[in-house]
């Protein structure tokens, strides 16, 4: 299985705004939208807020992690490179990457208790919906096999949402680079790349869900999160 495909996939999950808008999970109207506040986290992670995220929303514990979407993804090689025909995700490398959003996602919202992860949506006060969006690795498949550096980026939309009113409650469209983005063509159960990458955008979810709540402290030596209008 190639390294190339999960590299790709992991330079691609940073600030989209041009995404198509089919679905709650991968439409950003929270961008200029007054109705929510706009904060960054220590990792520099952009985080847009509801303002009103609903009557009982601070009571929320109940969360459903839905699958997340591949069919938006595209693999977009360095500047001037044509595409990469035989860069697709297969349904083995799907399966990996489904599973690590899941066992993240879990790990990260599920810690001290904050909340309850569910097995089905209809079980569910809040779903999160995650939109991969793309890959980008810095170096071609030829020049990667002839010793270039096989690092990239990886795009992401994360949206938490109301599940039962579809309010977006917390949206994060974010990019992280990875040294070695051809790590997300190679998966197994234990891959550090996806591992890390997730677990991240979790704790970053977490994080701005609790201090919607009211819930959260900062951890020791972080800021507290600093939410501010849009302009």
């Amino acid at each position: 299985m190639s390294r190339k495909f999960l590299a790709a996939l992991a330079a691609t999950l940073g600030l989209m705004g041009g995404c198509a808008q089919n679905s709650t999970s991968d439409a950003v109207p929270e961008r200029g939208d007054p109705g929510y506040l706009i904060a960054k986290n220590p990792l520099g992670q952009e985080l847009y807020v509801a303002d009103n995220p609903g009557e009982k929303a601070a009571d929320f514990r109940r969360v459903y992690i839905a699958p997340a979407r591949l069919d938006q993804l595209q693999i977009i090689q360095p500047e001037g490179v044509q595409a990469d025909g035989e860069w697709a995700v297969s349904d083995v490398e799907a399966a990996y990457l489904q599973a690590a959003v899941q066992r993240e996602f879990s790990n990260t919202l599920s810690f001290e208790s904050a909340y309850n992860v569910v097995d089905s949506a209809d079980k569910a006060q809040m779903i999160v919906h995650t939109t991969v969006v793309a890959i980008h690795p810095y170096a071609t498949r030829a020049e990667v096999e002839a010793g270039a550096r096989s690092g990239g980026a990886i795009t992401v939309s994360l949206a938490l949402v109301n599940a039962e009113t579809g309010k977006v409650m917390i949206r994060s469209v974010d990019t992280v680079s990875s040294d070695d983005i051809w790590a997300f063509h190679e998966v197994d159960n234990e891959d550090d790349a996806i591992t890390l990458i997730f677990r991240a955008w979790g704790n970053s979810m977490r994080r701005g869900l609790l201090f919607l709540q009211g819930r959260a402290a900062p951890p020791p030596g972080q800021e507290a999160l600093v939410l501010k209008p849009q302009r």
